[in-house]
Formats: structure tokens, C-alpha cells, sequence
């Protein structure tokens, strides 16, 4: 099971950060040899971008070591290691995409216990989940909620992390029917309905199999 919930945690890297960090399309950054296969140009594409994040990565670890009381600085290294993540993550470099993870991890709780910033903290509950924190995640996601109960992406976040790291999938389509009330974002709609449309088929299968044979 672990491995299971670690291959669909993956495939939902690029739809949570998408809506909830930064980092632009690395199709319209780097622009690979037209003569290739779609496949070898988004390969191409992909550690071309790999590279401009870890050296980006590397700038802002001295541009923090140099000032270590900023917390800017260090908001923006958290963002770089959280956006090198979903490259690493495509790029199947495991351990190298947990440990920008936990660097990521590390960097926002630092941050919040300086200040309180639901941004940050919308961001910190995405990363963790991402790294199978599910307590941290969790709790996070929670405290948010409790803040911020119309908060749209961590409501999807946290029905992501219920689905995929708790298999609570009536409490999963709970957070996600409370997004869909309130969104007017047609591409997130799009999503919280095709995931709820998942919950509701996995609920009739149960059902189906618990139904008693008839004598």
C-alpha cells in the first residue's frame, strides 16, 4: 500500500502545484530541438529546467547563508526547492525529490515560527503531503481550514491527502463538495468534479460487493 499511495501522490504533484505554488511550464521556457520526438523534447525539456533549478537552487542557498535573518530570502529558497520538487519528481530522481521536499519542509516551518502567514502555510501542508508527512500534512491542512474555512485550494489539498494517504474518500468528496460550492475557477471545478465523480465509483463498487447474495 505504501508503494501504491507513493506512485499516486506523484501523478498528483503537477495538478497541486499547478494551483497552489509557483513555477511557470518548462515547454515555454526551453524550447528543445523540433526534430525530436515529443517524447525526447519534453526529456530534453525537463532536465533542461532541472538544471536552471538547481543551480537556481544553489544562488539562493548563499543568498540565505549570507543573510540568514531574512525572512524573504528564505521564503524564496523554500519556493525553489518546493518548484525543483515537481521537476525531480517527473524526472523520477526519488531521493533527490524527497530531499528538496524536505528542504522545502524544513525552510516554511522555520518561517512560520516567526510568523503566521496562511499562505505559507497553504504551502508547507502541500509539500508535506508530497513527502508522506500525512501527520504534518494533516494537521496543517486543519489549522488552515479552521482559519480559513473557504480557502479553495487547501479544501482540494486536503481532499487529496484524505483520498490518496487515508483512503477516507466520503470525507475526501466532503472537503471537495465544499470547494466546488464556492469556486468560480472553471478548470478547478473541473478537477474537484472528476474527483469527485472517482470517489462516488469507488462508493458504488463498495456497495455493490457488500450487497447479500440472493438465496
Amino acid at each position: 500500500m505504501q508503494k501504491r499511495t507513493q506512485k499516486w501522490t506523484v501523478t498528483a504533484i503537477i495538478v497541486i502545484i499547478s494551483i497552489t505554488l509557483l513555477g511557470s511550464s518548462f515547454v515555454a521556457i526551453f524550447s528543445p530541438s523540433q526534430n525530436q520526438s515529443p517524447e525526447a523534447q519534453t526529456q530534453e525539456a525537463l532536465e533542461r529546467e532541472y538544471l536552471a533549478r538547481q543551480e537556481r537552487v544553489q544562488q539562493l542557498i548563499e543568498a540565505v547563508e549570507s543573510n540568514p535573518d531574512n525572512i524573504e530570502a528564505q521564503i524564496i529558497l523554500a519556493d525553489a526547492y518546493f518548484d525543483k520538487s515537481r521537476v525531480t519528481g517527473q524526472l523520477n530522481y526519488e531521493d533527490e525529490n524527497q530531499e528538496d521536499l524536505q528542504n522545502a519542509v524544513e525552510l516554511y516551518q522555520g518561517i512560520l515560527s516567526k510568523q503566521d502567514n496562511n499562505e505559507i502555510a497553504l504551502k508547507l501542508a502541500t509539500a508535506a503531503f508530497l513527502l508522506g508527512d500525512t501527520e504534518l500534512a494533516e494537521s496543517t491542512y486543519t489549522k488552515l481550514l479552521t482559519e480559513e474555512p473557504e480557502n479553495i485550494d487547501a479544501l482540494y489539498g486536503y481532499g487529496l491527502l484524505l483520498f490518496y494517504n487515508k483512503q477516507e474518500y466520503e470525507q475526501a468528496e466532503e472537503k471537495w463538495q465544499e470547494a466546488l460550492k464556492i469556486t468560480t475557477d472553471e478548470q478547478m471545478q473541473a478537477r474537484l468534479e472528476e474527483m469527485i465523480k472517482v470517489v462516488q465509483g469507488i462508493n458504488l463498487n463498495a456497495s455493490e460487493q457488500e450487497e447479500p447474495e440472493e438465496k
